[in-house]
């Protein structure tokens, strides 16, 4: 499959997203709902019934996660240092640039990129990624937020049991650890259920990057374009360049995973880290711009990653 017929199409969706809502069809309300839709009940479908129905690999491969996962939290404590010294940013804007600086996109356009252009073996892996990013990064957040201003005098262990609690909550998580345990349990799913989970978790990726593109229309070039530049440069260059070097240099990872890997660290930065920081802090300016700017420079620097993986 040629690159621009793996790229071409997500984009274009998302496009048609951001053409509707700009123009006005969509209301806010509209693309709300929508959201809901798609990360309470189609995502969560898809990703149990991917999970459930997929074949899991005997052992799991914890160099893989290192790999990733060690230049993420890298790139997290870079990203508040170059915030703080550079940009004297407060304590609350540090932990937001940090965040914004390692958190892709993995769902709404790493799935759809990286599953077209690596082929449906590449799933298992990215799902592994994805299922570790929010235990990891949102309670680390949600720790270094609450300690920084403990006015309550909350114990460590409190703050992490309260963000913990949070993500038990979440629907894609709970549909992940489900999945999970049908599969080591070797559960099938019913025909009853099977066919209808496969015809509607198709419904999932289109929707989602239809939202993605909408939900773009809320964002702009909003100034602070200094710090957004070189939080796109940490996530969109730094990141996938340092994945790099430990999936295929340092761990030596299978050639499948590594390019899965290096892939899902280029992605744009997620559209939840966003909402996230939001909760914390009013200054997110530069993060929102930063998310427009990744996903535009997005269509390019996966176009490259494809050439060299696909």
């Amino acid at each position: 499959m040629s690159i621009f017929n793996v790229i071409f199409p997500v984009f274009a969706i998302a496009l048609g997203g951001y053409s509707v809502a700009r123009a006005g069809i969509l209301s806010r309300s509209d693309i709300s709902g929508l959201s809901r839709f798609v990360f309470v009940i189609a995502f969560p479908i898809l990703l149990f019934f991917s999970i459930a129905t997929m074949e899991l690999p005997e052992n799991v491969d914890w160099a893989f996660l290192a790999a990733y996962y060690l230049v993420v939290l890298f790139i997290y404590g870079s990203g508040m240092m170059i915030n703080k010294y550079v940009f004297s940013g407060t304590d609350k804007d540090q932990v937001t640039f940090g965040l914004g600086s390692c958190f892709s996109n993995l769902i709404l356009v790493g799935l759809p990129i990286i599953s077209s252009g690596l082929g449906e073996q590449a799933v298992l892996p990215l799902l592994m990624i994805v299922s570790v990013q929010d235990l990891i990064l949102f309670p680390l957040t949600t720790f270094i937020v609450e300690h920084r201003s403990n006015q309550d005098g909350k114990s460590g262990m409190e703050v992490f049991i309260k963000g913990f609690g949070d993500l038990a909550r979440n629907p894609i998580i709970l549909s992940l650890l489900l999945g999970l345990v049908l599969n080591l349990l070797k559960i099938p799913l019913p025909e009853f259920l099977y066919r209808p989970m496969e015809i509607f978790s198709k419904a999932a990726l289109p929707s989602a990057l239809f939202l993605l593109g909408a939900s773009l229309n809320e964002y702009r070039i909003s100034g602070q374009l200094k710090e957004s530049s070189v939080m796109v440069a940490l996530k969109m260059v730094l990141q996938p360049l340092l994945v790099w070097v430990f999936a295929f240099h340092v761990f030596k990872l299978d050639p499948l995973w590594g390019s899965t890997a290096v892939m899902a660290a280029g992605m744009p930065i997620g559209v939840n880290s966003f909402l996230f920081a939001r909760s914390y802090t009013e200054n997110t300016k530069s993060l929102s711009t930063a998310i427009l700017l990744s996903c535009i420079f997005a269509i390019f620097s996966q176009s490259v990653l494809l050439a060299l993986f696909g």
